[in-house]
């Protein structure tokens, strides 16, 4: 027997086509009303966390979604307030009978479901929560031992023997509008001037309408990325945002990119490091490795300032920074340089890093930030030996030989040949006049220092 009216809560699955919760429920409901919810503790002040980049993409996602409803007959109902109230309130106003949404799997997501759960209770409301994230469901890829995988290449091999759902699509869904007063309810138009600054300069806007056009690009560009994803003048596939928010579903990226298998494996370190959060949730704040705890971090201000602002005097790490600051985005293997270069040649904690690029990044994506940055300080799962430590010179002049994308990102630096700026800890004293620092510190003289640093603790 179908239920009457339904509720569906997006989260961050901002699309009709291969929604996996909404299409369960559309088998479920003669009827489905939508919704989405700012809380406060994902949207105000009161997060430390919060990138205006992200609510950007995601309120610029949530429009082009609700454009995609109206088509259907239906209306994307938004709100300011708390799960709980809000949710109760819904059902009053609706006469909801069944709720639905799809599965997530932070310590944050888990607490506010099992909530909803109780709630749904106490209204003798029926509520099926459904798994649509990622590849494999998070704690379903386990050891012969039935334990989580703590090294990524087993995970791999194990996840390459399971079968990939292929995405799904309903013609038309059974959409509901409705002109009932619900309390805290909130236009887009509203939200994108409360809840965040408008990046102009931001490299991906949202919405599955872009996300698509994106896709057929890259499909185009990424045709040889195991030779060039290291490239940081090459163009990379700046799909992470459209699957961050669900404008593109993981499967349909996985049926894009089947036959390119270093794509593929990307795909499952996200599913790894999620898995990782989700067995291990102490990782957000913590070392993974317990004795990683007892590393002395350096606290420099002036230091970590010229980090986040691209004022170091290493380019390669400069332009990265910038590049981030400016669009909300950072080639990939620049990530990796800029971090290794804050945790192990300045010495500084690598969770002030994973919060500057939290509330930088408009893809940021908890599991895989920290899972990155445990990474490459080496306290993480499968995580780099302490003693691999990027050279900043060598990492500029093999990844960016030309010095195009240190160019583009350091105008001052427009004039100067490449040779020198990849040996700028050398050559800056030639250019007294042009206005870019010298390097904060001797690499050499810190590389030695992490060395005796991380070996304290061995």
């Amino acid at each position: 027997m179908l239920h009457e009216n339904g509720l569906f809560i997006f989260r961050r699955d901002f699309r009709l086509v291969d929604n996996h919760g909404l299409h369960y429920m559309h088998s479920k409901c003669k009827h489905i009303f939508t919704i989405f919810i700012f809380t406060p503790e994902q949207v105000s002040k009161a997060n430390d966390y919060k990138s205006n980049n992200a609510v950007q993409f995601m309120i610029e996602s949530l429009q082009d979604l609700s454009t995609e409803i109206h088509k259907h007959g239906g209306q994307l109902h938004c709100f300011y307030g708390k799960n709980q109230k809000v949710i109760a309130d819904c059902i009053h106003a609706w006469n909801i009978d069944y709720i639905c949404f799809n599965k997530d799997y932070t310590p944050y997501a888990i607490e506010r479901d099992t909530h909803i759960l109780d709630l749904c209770k106490k209204q003798i409301i029926s509520c099926d929560i459904i798994p649509d994230y990622y590849l494999h469901e998070p704690g379903t890829i386990v050891s012969g031992g039935g334990t989580p995988y703590k090294k990524f290449t087993p995970f791999y091999h194990a996840c390459l023997t399971k079968k990939i759902q292929p995405p799904t699509t309903i013609e038309r869904i059974k959409f509901k509008a409705s002109s009932a007063h619900v309390p805290n309810t909130i236009s887009l138009a509203s939200a994108l001037t409360k809840f965040t600054k408008s990046n102009s300069e931001i490299l991906v806007h949202g919405g599955r309408t872009n996300a698509i056009r994106v896709l057929k690009e890259a499909m185009k560009t990424q045709k040889h990325y195991s030779k060039t994803h290291n490239e940081l003048d090459k163009p990379t596939t700046q799909m992470s945002a459209y699957i961050k928010f669900g404008c593109i579903s993981i499967r349909e990226m996985y049926k894009a990119f089947r036959n390119n298998h270093d794509l593929v494996r990307q795909l499952i370190w996200r599913d790894f490091y999620m898995n990782i959060l989700y067995s291990f949730p102490y990782v957000l704040g913590k070392p993974m490795k317990p004795s990683y705890s007892k590393i002395k971090w350096h606290h420099n201000a002036s230091w970590f300032k010229a980090w986040t602002t691209g004022l170091t005097g290493f380019p390669v790490v400069d332009a990265g920074m910038r590049q981030l600051n400016h669009t909300g985005y950072m080639h990939n293997r620049a990530r990796l340089v800029v971090a290794s270069f804050l945790t192990k040649t300045l010495l500084i904690d690598w969770r002030e890093g994973e919060k500057y690029f939290a509330i930088k990044l408009t893809d940021y994506d908890p599991a895989s930030n920290n899972g990155n940055w445990q990474w490459i300080a080496s306290s993480g799962a499968d995580s780099q030996p302490y003693f691999r430590i990027f050279n900043p010179w060598a990492q500029s002049n093999d990844l960016d030989p030309d010095a195009s994308y240190i160019k583009q990102w350091i105008p001052e630096l427009k004039d100067i040949p490449a040779k020198n700026i990849h040996s700028w800890n050398e050559t800056w004293k030639e250019y007294k006049d042009v206005h870019y620092p010298k390097p904060i510190c001797d690499y050499q003289i810190q590389k030695e220092k992490a060395l005796a640093m991380f070996r304290k603790i061995y």
